[in-house]
């Protein structure tokens, strides 16, 4: 039987993978990094001190291994990839740039049932980011994971569009982080966005094959982490400012919504943010019932607590200076449980 199971984002957690800071480098602000982050004015121009790196790096380690150390003590076996090497360029046709870091394993990987899939992501400098994580994937596959990927997309400047109030990418080839996904069981909710398109919605769809269904959704503009989470079923955590009753996904709407107010800021360390305040709603569950939390969130854990589900605040400093979270941050291979069907 595969070590990889995992069907949503809420059954007893048993095996996961932690990113890692170390290696990161940050890429020019090309069409690609502009059109994901929506940069300020000057980003372009930014300086990132060799110290406050050092320092940024140190510090997240540190809080990974204070994460790892809450993980163990829940019985959840610890994974980490290989740290990639600072400056490595690299150049496909057309354009170039540098791996940025892998420290997201949420983004360059998606977990579904016993499959791992690497995705076809829409930013030039996350391209090879699933090389860190060769060695992992190797012994999931050697254990009987179905190892996939995506197609290697091209990538052209015409991929980066923008349409009234937000940005999008082009109906050219298949693409999708693995965060831009809601699964829920045999259903699975794609967010359509600009790191997301109904190309590679399709993509899905066809490799899961008639276990599952594939419902498109548009519900912000990037990954779905700090927007919506399914805390169990029939039980949601909701972003407020982005959401509201008729803009959750329709097979969800009978379901409890906890809705989220502006969380606390936790501040950046660089120039610009990478993430938004939003980022503290970006949690992890152990189970159905118990939830790890950003340490700075006391009214995200009190809204928890109101509905049954009790918080675990685990130190994460640097969200917004990375632009990741608990759940961006980490990689659930291995949750207890069946694929079931939650919504019929």
């Amino acid at each position: 039987m595969s070590r990889v199971w995992s069907t949503n984002d809420w059954d007893p957690l048993e095996e996961i993978v932690l990113g890692t800071a170390q290696g990161f480098t940050s890429p020019p602000v090309d069409v690609s990094v502009r059109h994901f982050f929506e940069p300020p004015p000057g980003a372009e121009q930014e300086r990132i001190s060799a110290s406050t790196l050092r320092r940024v790096v140190e510090e997240t380690e540190e809080d990974f291994h204070d994460l790892s150390k809450l993980l163990e003590a829940a019985d959840v076996t610890v994974r980490r990839p290989e740290p990639p090497r600072p400056d490595l360029r690299y150049s496909a046709p057309g354009w170039a740039s540098v791996a940025m870091h892998a420290l997201m394993p949420r983004d360059c990987l998606l977990v579904l049932g016993d499959r791992i899939i690497e995705a076809p992501m829409a930013m030039r400098a996350r391209y090879f980011e699933t090389l860190p994580y060769r060695r992992l994937l190797d012994e999931y596959f050697e254990d009987g994971a179905a190892w996939l990927a995506a197609p290697k997309p091209t990538l052209p400047d015409e991929t980066y569009r923008y349409e009234p109030g937000r940005s999008v990418v082009a109906e050219l080839e298949p693409l999708f982080d693995g965060a831009n996904m809601l699964r829920c069981g045999r259903d699975v909710f794609f967010n359509v966005s600009n790191s997301g398109n109904r190309k590679g919605a399709a993509w899905i769809r066809r490799v899961l094959g008639p276990d599952y269904r594939v419902h498109e959704m548009s519900i912000c503009s990037d990954h779905v982490g700090t927007t919506l989470h399914i805390l169990r079923p029939g039980l949601l955590l909701a972003n407020s400012a982005r959401l509201s009753p008729d803009r959750i996904p329709e097979q969800l709407r009978g379901w409890r919504t906890v809705w989220v107010d502006e969380p606390e800021d936790d501040g950046y360390a660089f120039g610009w943010p990478r993430a938004s305040v939003w980022i503290g709603m970006n949690i992890l569950a152990l189970g159905p019932d118990r939830v790890l939390v950003p340490d700075n969130q006391p009214r995200i854990m009190r809204q928890l607590e109101a509905v049954g589900v009790e918080p675990v605040p685990a130190r994460f400093r640097h969200g917004r200076t990375f632009g990741g979270g608990l759940h961006c941050c980490s990689l659930d291979v291995r949750r207890r449980g069946e694929l079931a069907d939650h919504l019929s």
